[in-house]
């Protein structure tokens, strides 16, 4: 993969120990899943430190040693024994120089994904597609940030046709940064919406980041953008090519006649063509006119688009249905912000029951100063939902409650809980035959294990 007179090129690293004649033929942060031969890169995060691991990672067979610690240069480098030993500013950085030398080997397209809500679904919605045709790369669940793309690029192959890469970010700058690296030939900027506010402070700051994904574009890239969304409507400029999506015919890629069922969501594509999804919910319609948008401009057909969609099954925790005792569980655990859980709360509130509609809502995490008013405001626009029971967990969930109650909702009919297991009890005590339950909130609150509680086993 690379020789080590070309990793000390690409990273301006200083060879502190052993030869640059050697070569790797991979590259590594994990000392438990090194093989022999490959390139170990000590990654320092908050709560792990990889120079921990240097020689764990000798012993294992690496071939070369990238590091930032000086620390460890002077007490411990002997654990790394005669292989070639690396020192650098900074090795997240380093790992990304290499991904980015990597990625210019491979003369393929690479589509990158980006956006406050669905970027995950819209991924795997596309690979699903492209793979009709194509051998697709992909990185795998949500691994989107300036480890997971690096690595992720290390796994292209001379067999793989085009790669479809998720980006994300929790500051300013990284989306520049992940584009660099993948230089790609195309753009999907999904929507924006207030996630990871503690960062961006507001949707402005969120929109500025989000478009860092134009700057490293290739000259001839589509640029796939919602036009529903308020922000990206406006975004244009003479080197954008942009294609458009949304639910008004004046773009590119339109929905209409939306329709949802217990099995399914289904919608008419610019007035010809019918598309059913087992994704559920109308947020997955835009999902769906993303990944139609970037597939049509590689030649794929809309029969082979219909049979992709018809069978595609959404990442776990997403919009998941399953029964328990005649009880129905909607399982959207995966994370949660406002527009997300807004597009939940719609979903539950038009979902067809002879039961009750019971909404159990966690925190949402990572919205800075406008956390409180945020759960506030969800919480007032659910007690206009067709809505019976609400189930709040966490401290910031107060606040829903409290928004629902001020919009008119039965103090009798609100239920605030500090712990998932007390919400599992309560759920419990309440939910009955018939009834219609939606699960959800930031990962952090693992609200799955509402439902571990709930039926006594885990979600597969």
């Amino acid at each position: 993969m690379f020789t080590v007179k070309e990793i000390l090129e690409r990273t301006g690293a200083k060879l502190v120990k052993g030869s640059s004649r050697g070569k790797v033929s991979g590259v590594s942060i994990d000392s438990r899943t090194i093989k022999p031969n490959e390139l170990f890169i000590a990654i320092k995060g908050e709560r792990f430190d990889g120079h921990a691991f240097i020689e764990e990672a000798s012993r294992r067979g690496a071939a070369a040693i990238v590091f930032s610690d000086k620390g460890y240069e002077k007490t411990a480098l002997k654990h790394a024994g005669a292989i070639p030993s690396l020192r650098v500013k900074n090795t997240v950085w380093a790992l990304g120089a290499l991904a980015y030398s990597y990625r210019a080997r491979f003369k393929i397209p690479v589509i990158a994904v980006t956006g406050s809500n669905g970027k995950t679904t819209t991924k795997e919605m596309l690979k699903a597609i492209l793979s009709k045709r194509f051998s697709v790369l992909c990185n795998p669940g949500t691994q989107n940030n300036h480890i997971g793309v690096p690595l992720a690029v290390f796994k292209l192959q001379k067999k793989h046709h085009l790669a479809v890469i998720e980006i994300g970010a929790s500051r300013a700058g990284e989306i520049d940064r992940l584009s660099w690296i993948l230089q790609p030939s195309a753009g999907v900027i999904t929507n924006i919406g207030p996630a990871h506010l503690e960062s961006f402070k507001n949707l402005q700051g969120v929109f500025k980041t989000k478009i860092e994904l134009t700057r490293n574009l290739s000259k001839d890239a589509k640029l796939v953008i919602n036009q529903d969304d308020r922000f990206l409507s406006g975004l244009n400029g003479p080197d954008l090519h942009r294609v458009t999506f949304g639910f008004n015919r004046s773009c590119d890629f339109y929905a209409e006649g939306i329709k949802q069922t217990e099995k399914e969501t289904s919608f008419v594509l610019n007035g010809k063509h019918h598309i059913a999804l087992k994704a559920l919910g109308r947020h997955n319609v835009y999902n769906a006119l993303a990944s139609i948008a970037v597939a049509k401009s590689f030649g794929i057909g809309y029969n082979e688009i219909k049979d992709a969609l018809s069978i595609f099954k959404a990442p776990p925790m997403r919009m998941q249905l399953f029964d328990v005792n005649n009880v129905r569980i909607i399982s959207d655990c995966y994370n949660s912000n406002p527009d997300s859980l807004a597009s939940a709360l719609e979903f539950l509130s038009e979902y067809s029951s002879k039961g009750k509609k019971i909404a159990v809502c966690g925190d949402m995490l990572e919205l800075g100063e406008c956390a409180r008013s945020l759960h506030f405001d969800i919480g007032k626009k659910l007690a206009g939902r067709k809505i019976d029971f609400l189930i709040t967990v966490g401290p910031l969930s107060k606040n829903i409650a409290s928004g629902a109650h001020a919009g008119g909702m039965s103090k009798e009919s609100i239920r605030t809980y500090s712990s998932v297991s007390e919400a599992a009890n309560a759920l419990y005590e309440l939910a009955r035959g018939s009834d219609v339950v939606l699960i959800k909130g930031s990962r952090a609150m693992q609200m799955e294990n509402i439902i571990k509680c709930f039926t006594g086993s885990s979600i597969r």
